[in-house]
């Protein structure tokens, strides 16, 4: 469902969350802000970014002894 989402709305590719990071006291980043309170689209993002990070953290301290 979330691979599905996000091929739809590709949060990662999002023109105004681009100009957001790139400019957080502008109007687009105004508008992002407001936008990811409601849009479930937002939420998933977030979880499946959440859920890679998880997954990547304990190879990166098995690796980190090695």
């Amino acid at each position: 469902m979330i691979t599905s989402i996000m091929k739809v709305h590709k949060c990662a590719n999002c023109a105004i969350r681009c100009q957001a990071s790139r400019k957080p006291r502008s109007l687009f980043a105004r508008i992002h802000r407001w936008h990811a309170t409601w849009w479930p689209g937002w939420k998933l993002y977030q979880a499946e970014l959440g859920a890679r990070a998880a997954k990547a953290m304990p190879r990166a301290r098995g690796t980190a002894g090695a």
